[in-house]
């Protein structure tokens, strides 16, 4: 009997607990559907700056520290309202965000990854600057701060002396559009858009090299070139140049005399594949064909000693043989013409010889002969007249029209385009280019030689459009 009771018993207490059980799971279920049912995300409040309002431009900011050379503290309670421009959010910009108002831009070293999360374009800041400091770097002045590496502002700090106002809008960062002939050094780490331009190389190079920051070229209508600099860690790295003309929005920079543009996304190469600026849009019927061309390759030259023609190996035409009796002529590429080009210096004897061109192909075409010609007028008073270069094509000298050039006519580093025509077609052709020494009295410099269908109009020498 006693045996029945406590299996009865033991039933129950076991019923009571599974009962007991399932009784909590029911009240656990129905308190988390509750807490699901009334969960509300926290409102996202819009940031508002309450302090102090702005005693400082980013051009007066420049102006007072304009002599430094080391990191300098700032000392005084200077406050700027700005616009951030650009960031790293493609990678192209590493550490830096760029900012911006009504008077010029400067951009900021930050010690910190993916700033972009918290620092949009568009985005107003109000930058309190005592206790940061101003850095050179490349002759130009940046906020920064001292003994840290790469004088960047560790993140942490720079978070203390900056606060946002307002949501981000990208529309606030406006690019301002300029002329590569109208550079100057009020519009340093801007905003711009540069329209009609082109990369010389499109369709044929990447953004970037895969080893190393890489600097590409691009160019105007009017000859005018400017450096594009791009990171190999930037995520468009591996994008081909787009073709054809279009537009540039980017950051303009300048590291010591050299301008440079730093792209903040692939988006900021726009509507290219249009007609190549400067070109002459060809009419059905007149297509050129091009027999032979030669623009010394897109490596810049970094050497001190820039090499002779005997031992450079970036020309187009691999199999072609190109000589200089004289053995002065030689490669190279500057802060005007940043691609590679023949020097040919002054008051010296100076030669290029092609061999084993073939315009054989041409045979039943009237051919001419095109080359790129530069005088270097730096001096006030210079002048020169360009037929001092003398053509020799198949052993006959080419009549070269006289073209006189000088420094007071605003000729220096001015393009000229030469065409010479009654070119032969053969397999074996053979050109010169000779500077004497009594009449290249300043210096030329050759680019751009090309052998093609002569176009209906021959103007023997005209200014590069």
């Amino acid at each position: 009997m006693n045996r029945i009771t406590n299996n009865a018993f033991n039933t129950n207490n076991k019923d009571m607990k599974i009962y007991s059980y399932l009784l909590g799971i029911l009240l656990m279920a129905g308190v988390l559907l509750s807490c699901e049912r009334d969960y509300q995300a926290p409102p996202l409040t819009e940031p508002e700056y309450t302090g102090t309002e702005a005693n400082m431009t980013i051009a007066k900011l420049k102006s007072l520290y304009a002599t430094i050379s080391d990191p300098t503290l700032i000392d005084v309670d200077y406050i700027i309202k700005a616009t951030v421009t650009a960031n790293d959010i493609s990678g192209n910009i590493y550490k830096q965000l760029y900012i911006q108002d009504e008077t010029g831009g400067i951009n900021i070293g930050v010690d910190q990854n993916s700033i972009y999360t918290d620092f949009r374009v568009g985005q107003e800041i109000y930058l309190h600057l005592k206790g940061l400091y101003m850095i050179v770097y490349g002759e130009q002045l940046q906020i920064g701060y001292a003994a840290t590496n790469a004088n960047r502002i560790p993140w942490e700090v720079f978070n203390y002396y900056i606060f946002k106002n307002k949501w981000p809008l990208e529309e606030n960062a406006k690019p301002k559009t300029i002329k590569l002939s109208e550079l100057n050094d009020d519009m340093v780490n801007t905003l711009v858009k540069l329209e009609n331009v082109y990369f010389p190389d499109g369709g044929k190079l990447p953004f970037s090299d895969t080893d190393a920051t890489t600097n590409r070229t691009l160019k105007d209508g009017d000859g005018n070139s400017i450096i594009v600099r791009n990171s190999n860690y930037a995520d468009f790295a591996n994008n081909l140049l787009p073709e054809g003309g279009g537009t540039i929005v980017a950051v303009l920079s300048k590291f010591r005399a050299d301008w440079q543009l730093y792209l903040r996304t692939a988006d900021d190469c726009q509507n290219f594949g249009q007609p190549i600026p400067g070109e002459t849009p060809t009419e059905p019927g007149e297509e050129v064909t091009v027999y032979y061309k030669e623009s010394f390759g897109t490596k810049e030259i970094t050497e001190s000693v820039k090499p002779k023609i005997a031992e450079y190996t970036e020309f187009d035409n691999k199999d072609i043989e190109y000589s200089d009796a004289s053995g002065v002529t030689d490669v190279r590429t500057t802060k005007t013409f940043n691609t590679p080009h023949l020097w040919f210096p002054a008051k010296k004897d100076a030669y290029l010889t092609i061999k084993k061109v073939d315009t054989s192909a041409g045979a039943n075409e009237k051919l001419a002969l095109q080359y790129e010609l530069t005088a270097n007028l730096f001096d006030a008073g210079s002048e020169m007249n360009l037929n001092a270069m003398t053509v020799i094509v198949d052993g006959k000298e080419m009549p070269v029209p006289d073209q006189t050039v000088s420094n007071a006519n605003n000729d220096n580093n001015k393009v000229y385009t030469v065409t010479l025509t009654d070119i032969p077609a053969k397999k074996d052709l053979t050109i010169q280019f000779q500077a004497k020494a009594s009449l290249n009295t300043f210096g030329l410099r050759l680019d751009n030689i090309a052998i093609t269908t002569a176009p209906e109009e021959v103007i023997v020498i005209k200014p590069k459009n």
